[in-house]
């Protein structure tokens, strides 16, 4: 008995070049209206448009007819949108902090729901990535006392152990609720503080790789000498930085939550390579100079 094997259906060369074209015009089409979205706002943000919308929305009062056109309705518009919103980017650039307020939408949480969120900007690399987030809510509803909720703060970040310190929970006392004063803003400060400084020296560890012809791009390491085989972050934290020499020397740095280096180690078959020790502990200190005065050693 012979069995028949399944054709594959044929593929319509017509029909791929068509889906192939709708494709392309789908993308052209979304650039155009992002390209769109920009040019509206530099037009709005120019000097030139800023005195015409200025004179729009103070017009004399025998010139009537202008208050009924709707352009100017909508270019008024356009333009409080704009206004509000570079406001908001102005503001979130130069704090790097900002708080909103969350409603919880599970009816049985504290205080009928209200959350303070707390947004955290984070920078690495040369350009902003996604902020952080941590919500607060109410211990008791009788209480003032604030508690972390909800948040996305990476583990290698002490969130429990700041709130400990800045946020104490409050004890009952019989139908009272005491405890220590919290300091929320001290507990904001601290914990970006923390953030900046971990990507700091994630962004250190990246530049070395880069500087040294280790990076993801394999051209990068062309037409030049490898001096080291690995330079990676030794723990969560990336406070401990694994130096690896392709002569096989091993060392080891140790930085601090302010980017100072505190401790360096290379062990090569000699013994401690004291020379590169003290290159790597140049400089005052800092991280940031670790890779140039690495490049500099003979």
């Amino acid at each position: 008995m012979a069995i028949s094997s399944f054709e594959q259906p044929q593929v319509d060369p017509v029909q791929v070049e068509l889906d192939n074209e709708i494709e392309s015009l789908e993308a052209r089409i979304a650039g155009l209206r992002q390209r769109r979205i920009i040019q509206a706002a530099n037009i709005i943000n120019s000097r030139s448009s800023q005195t015409i919308l200025r004179r729009l929305r103070s017009p004399p009062k025998s010139l009537e007819t202008e208050d009924n056109n709707p352009l100017h309705s909508v270019a008024n518009s356009n333009s409080q949108k704009q206004l509000a919103y570079n406001r908001e980017c102005l503001y979130r650039i130069c704090s790097g902090v900002t708080t909103f307020k969350v409603k919880d939408p599970d009816p049985c949480s504290i205080d009928k729901g209200a959350v303070l969120g707390i947004r955290i900007e984070a920078f690495q690399s040369g350009r902003y990535i996604r902020p952080y987030y941590v919500f607060l809510n109410r211990h008791h509803p009788d209480s003032s006392a604030w508690r972390v909720h909800r948040h996305t703060v990476p583990p290698c970040i002490p969130l429990d152990s700041l709130a400990d310190r800045y946020l104490p929970a409050p004890t009952q006392s019989g139908d009272l609720l005491k405890g220590p004063k919290q300091a929320l803003p001290r507990f904001v400060k601290a914990l970006r503080s923390h953030v900046v400084a971990y990507h700091n020296r994630v962004t250190v560890i990246a530049s070395m790789r880069r500087a040294f012809g280790l990076g993801t791009n394999k051209e990068q390491g062309e037409g030049r000498e490898l001096i080291f085989s690995d330079i990676s972050p030794a723990d969560a934290e990336a406070k401990h930085i694994r130096l690896e020499w392709m002569d096989g020397r091993i060392g080891r740095a140790v930085i601090s939550s302010k980017g100072k280096i505190l401790k360096c180690v290379v062990i090569g078959e000699d013994g401690r390579d004291r020379t590169t020790e003290r290159a790597v502990l140049g400089g005052g200190g800092r991280v940031e100079g670790i890779t140039g005065r690495l490049l500099e050693m003979p």
